[in-house]
């Protein structure tokens, strides 16, 4: 600078100005408000930021003050020079404030964001002080008025006002944002008080600073003192409204007047010096009562002096705090009061120990509490200890970590070794559809209520001891699973004997069925050859004896032959064997075995085919002629003389959708459910006449299910039923694929053709 070679009586020259008068009323109201913030406490950020700001407005009212009292222009150039010192940091110190007072706490401890806001400052410092940019420091432009030294303007004078305009605009944007969203009452009008304040010196002091000497009109500079009143108004705002004026004392004092937990502080002669209301609370006791006594006068004897002295008292000669020992106090009336007492050494600024000071937090609820989880946990050991179901409790990643004694028995292992361990891995499962998922079980989601989860069927499980086991699986879940990392909890029903009942039964009736094919097939022949040869020599009557035996007898055959089918579906050992076929002289030849009943009845029995030649199939033709048989022989037993069976065939897809229609009596909508289940009849009119067994249906959806196809039926009394079925069609691949392997699932025959069923129902 051209002054830095101006000699300091130079610089200090001063003369008096009543207008410097202004500036330094300016220093002074900024000066009290540093004290008056800071006695009320300088711990906050926010606190601490308005400070600084305030500090600034110092600087500039100072350096101010000392221009206008110089004597010559080149003081006056010096101070100014200085001046920015203040006046080119107050828009950013007070956007760090407005930032770290709305909550955005991260501005003061960012070095990036500081950078961003201050650098500015700097560079414009750095050109006042050295060029003409900034500050006209050309001493012959200079010339006295009547607040002081007046020079034009420097060429970017204006973009240092408009940034600090802007600054103070954005800090303006800030506190409007934070008053349309705070919703407390006491932070809306003392954020209104901010905005309006801030609306000070971007109007006014712009006007007296920055407009006015640009346009060069010559007029006072307000802007320190303008700034000052925005700096007053803030403060009045932070002290009407407590915001910022908590000391370390208050907050000590306020937290120890109203903390619920009993303090109390000891010297090492064990003599009571301070205690906090609580105590009162906690051991019925006055302050008056407890201080100047000894601590030990709230212990119950001296076994609990003792513990009180080995818990406490000795570890705290050892080390500087201890926490949570569990000791009991009694009160003033001598009841027992169990404590988490916490403590620590208190010490002088020379680190001498004067004392402890510790913290008793009554937990008799807690014990409480956790006297009756522990009694409510018992009785929950004792019930599933007792429960003949097994359960099994997962968490969400499949580790067991529930398995009571009925499970341990189910499955022959041993809780301590299975809990922890993957469900997946220590509990292999499988059941007629193949392997079980533990996981599966597994809630995905949040759950909403309690819920269950699955449900399997039939399940095997091989013992620790290799034996298999048979059991039911259902498995829940409650709504709180996932807060408490439960994935499920899984109920095993042993049904091993029920399996075993069901083995026995089977067993029985295959080996009754067997035994009684032998001489149904040896009373069918003689009753076959009397008829051929008695035919002639009987009469009418006689003859009519004759053939209902040998009805009675084929009927008797059938029965035999459907309860062998029977048994085989339910141990599995029914199989299939597929080959493509042709749909339409299977049904065609269906039929025609049912032309002399149909007859006889006068029932019309009809085909239609779809008009394009339908696709071969993927069948079984002994077994799908054996469903067509049946659903053709219901529909006549249950057709009126008269009436009519259509039997359709569509292709849909890669599925072919048989269907055998009549104009029979109908089935009730509330048998329909149970019409494809074992020994089922619907009861009442459609009885009568019949003679099934109600085996025929089951033994045809079974064979349709083989097929990989789907059964089903639609009816109504008086007016019909449409018994429908679809089988997949023979693709190409499908095939080729049977071709190249040459593996056709196993089939295993009867040693005769089904005789056809009566009336099965």
């Amino acid at each position: 600078m051209i002054i830095e070679a101006a000699p300091l009586s130079v610089l200090f020259s001063f003369t008096f100005n009543s207008f410097a008068l202004l500036s330094l009323l300016a220093v002074t109201i900024n000066t009290v408000l540093i004290i008056l913030i800071n006695s009320k406490g300088f711990q906050v950020s926010a606190n601490r930021w308005f400070v600084v700001t305030l500090f600034t407005l110092v600087i500039w009212g100072t350096t101010e003050a000392l221009s206008r009292f110089s004597a010559n222009p080149t003081a006056s150039v010096f101070w100014s020079g200085m001046g920015m010192l203040g006046w080119a940091f107050v828009a950013p110190v007070f956007l760090a404030f407005t930032l770290v007072y709305i909550g955005n706490e991260r501005f003061a401890t960012s070095h990036i964001r500081q950078i961003l806001l201050f650098g500015p400052s700097f560079i414009f410092l750095f050109l006042g002080w050295n060029t003409n940019l900034i500050n006209n420091r050309n001493i012959g432009q200079f010339h006295e008025i009547y607040y002081g030294w007046n020079s034009p303007s420097a060429p970017l004078f204006w973009l240092v006002i408009l940034w600090i305009d802007v600054v103070f605009i954005v800090a303006l944007t800030f506190l409007i944002s934070y008053w349309l969203k705070v919703k407390e009452d006491t932070k809306k009008r003392q954020t209104l008080l901010f905005i309006f304040a801030v609306l000070i010196p971007i109007v006014g002091g712009s006007i007296t600073n920055g407009i006015m000497p640009i346009l060069h009109i010559e007029v006072f500079p307000a802007a320190i003192l303008l700034t000052s009143v925005m700096s007053l108004i803030i403060t009045y705002a932070i002290l009407r409204y407590k915001l910022f004026v908590i000391s370390p004392a208050t907050v000590v004092s306020n937290v120890v007047g109203t903390m619920n937990e009993a303090l109390i502080a000891f010297n090492p002669s064990y003599v009571i010096e301070f205690v906090n209301n609580a105590v009162k609370e906690l051991f019925d006791f006055n302050k008056e009562e407890l201080i100047g006594k000894s601590i030990r006068m709230l212990m119950p004897g001296d076994k609990d002096w003792r513990l009180f002295r080995e818990r406490i008292i000795e570890p705290l000669n050892r080390q500087d705090s201890i926490s949570a020992q569990e000791i009991d106090f009694v009160d003033k009336h001598h009841e027992s009061v169990s404590v988490s007492f916490s403590g620590s050494n208190l010490r002088d600024s020379k680190g001498n120990k004067i004392g402890v000071v510790g913290v008793a937090t009554d937990v008799r609820e807690i014990k409480k509490l956790l006297n009756s989880m522990s009694a409510e946990r018992n009785k929950l050991d004792v019930i599933l200890s007792s429960i003949v179901e097994g359960i099994i409790a997962i968490d969400r990643s499949c580790k067991i970590i529930l398995f009571n004694n009925a499970a341990e028995k189910i499955t022959g292992l041993n809780a301590k070794d299975m809990l922890q361990k993957n469900a997946e891995i220590v509990l292999p499962m499988d059941s007629p559809e193949g392997k079980i998922n533990v996981k599966d079980f597994i809630y995905k989601g949040k759950e909403k209520e309690d819920t269950v989860t699955g449900i399997k069927k039939n399940v095997r499980i091989t013992r620790g001891d290799g034996k298999e086991v048979y059991v039911d699986l259902v498995g829940s879940s409650i709504k709180e699973a996932e807060d408490i990392n439960l994935g499920a909890i899984i109920l095993l029903h042993d049904i091993s004997k029920e399996k075993e009942l069901e083995e026995m039964k089977l067993d029985f009736v295959s080996m009754a069925a067997h035994e009684l094919r032998t001489p149904l097939t040896s009373i069918r022949g003689y009753l076959s050859v009397l008829q051929e040869e008695l035919g002639t020599i009987l009469d009418k009557e006689q003859r009519s004896f004759l053939d209902k035996a040998f009805i009675s007898s084929s009927q008797l055959a059938a029965l035999v032959e459907n309860l062998l089918s029977v048994s085989r579906i339910e141990r599995g050992a029914l199989r299939i064997e597929v080959e493509p076929a042709d749909w339409e002289p299977i049904v065609h030849e269906a039929v025609n075995n049912f032309d002399p009943q149909s007859k006889e009845k006068d029932i019309k029995i009809s085909i239609k085919f779809q008009e394009k030649k339908l696709p071969k199939v993927l069948v079984d033709k002994f077994r799908i002629s054996e469903v067509l048989s049946n659903l053709i022989a219901n529909a006549i037993s249950y057709t009126h003389p008269g009436g009519n069976i259509t039997i359709s065939a569509i292709q849909k897809g890669k599925e072919v959708e048989t269907s055998v229609a009549d104009t029979g009596q109908g089935i009730p909508e509330s048998a329909i459910p149970k019409l494809f289940t074992k020994f089922f009849r619907v009861s009442g009119v459609l009885e009568q006449g019949s003679k099934g067994t109600g085996l025929g249906l089951y033994i045809s959806k079974a064979i349709v299910d083989m097929h990989g196809g789907k059964i089903w039926v639609k009816s109504a009394l008086g007016k019909g039923s449409i018994f429908s079925f679809k089988i997949p069609t023979a693709s190409q691949s499908a095939i080729k694929g049977l071709e190249n392997t040459k593996t056709k699932r196993t089939f295993i025959k009867a040693n005769q053709k089904l005789a056809t069923p009566i009336a099965q129902g």
